[in-house]
C-alpha cells in the first residue's frame, strides 16, 4: 500500500486501510472468483470540493456505498489484482479503488472499490440493446476504448480476459476483473500461451459487433 500511496497524485485517489467496523450493512450481491458485497462506508469517499474561484477544499462524502470483493484464491492473487487495479487507476483507468479492509471474524482481506449496480455490459446489452439509442451505444464504446487505452498505454498491462462480462455498466462503463492481467513485457513459461494487447483489441471488436 505504501508503494501505491507514494505514486498517487490526486487526493481522491489516495488508498487507505479501512477498519472493518467502519463498514455497515454488508450484503452479498454476487460471486465470481470470490464473493462481492455492498456496504456503507461511514467515513465516506474522499473528494475535492470547490468553495469559490480558485479555492478548493479536501473533504469526504458523509457516508458512501462501496463494493467489497474477496478472492477465492490465495492472498498472493488478491494482492496481485489489487496492485494491478491501483496501477491502472493511477494511470487514468476509471474504476475507483479506495483501499483494503479485513473481516474481523473470517480474517479475509477485502478490496474496497467504487459501487456500481454490478450489472455487466453483457447483461445490460442483452436486456436493453433494442431500446438503447445509437448515441448511447457509441458513448459506451468510447468509455471502454478510453479505459482500455489507459490500461495498455499508460499502465502497461494486457487485460487477458477482456469481454463484455468483465465490464461493469453504470452511468459509465468500467473495465473490471483484472486478476489474469499481465505486464506487456512479462515473460511466460514454456508451454504457456503468450497473450498480447492484440487479444484485448480483438475482444473489443467482438463487443463492437
Amino acid at each position: 500500500m505504501k508503494t501505491v500511496q507514494l505514486r498517487t497524485r490526486k487526493y481522491e485517489d489516495v488508498i487507505e486501510w479501512i477498519p472493518f467496523d467502519r463498514l455497515l450493512d454488508v450484503k452479498e450481491i454476487g460471486k465470481e472468483f470470490g464473493s462481492i458485497y455492498s456496504a456503507t462506508w461511514l467515513d465516506g469517499i474522499r473528494k475535492v470540493e470547490k468553495i469559490n474561484d480558485g479555492i478548493y477544499k479536501r473533504t469526504r462524502e458523509p457516508s458512501s456505498i462501496v463494493t467489497l470483493k474477496t478472492l477465492a484464491r490465495s492472498n498472493f492473487d488478491f494482492l496481485k489484482e489489487f496492485k494491478i487495479l491501483m496501477t491502472c487507476k493511477i494511470n487514468d483507468s476509471k474504476l475507483a479503488i479506495y483501499g483494503i479492509t479485513q473481516n474481523t471474524e473470517t480474517k479475509e482481506y477485502l478490496m474496497v472499490s467504487q459501487y456500481t449496480n454490478k450489472e455487466s455490459l453483457y447483461k445490460n446489452l442483452r436486456n436493453n440493446f433494442c431500446s438503447l439509442k445509437w448515441q448511447t451505444k457509441l458513448e459506451i464504446l468510447k468509455n471502454i476504448s478510453g479505459d482500455l487505452y489507459a490500461i495498455h498505454k499508460f499502465a502497461g498491462y494486457v487485460h487477458a480476459d477482456f469481454h463484455s462480462g468483465n465490464i461493469l455498466q453504470d452511468q459509465q462503463s468500467y473495465i473490471a476483473d483484472l486478476g489474469l492481467s499481465r505486464k506487456t513485457d512479462e515473460k511466460v513459461l514454456a508451454g504457456e500461451q503468450q497473450i498480447t494487447q492484440a487479444a484485448d483489441i480483438y475482444g473489443f471488436g467482438v463487443i463492437m459487433s
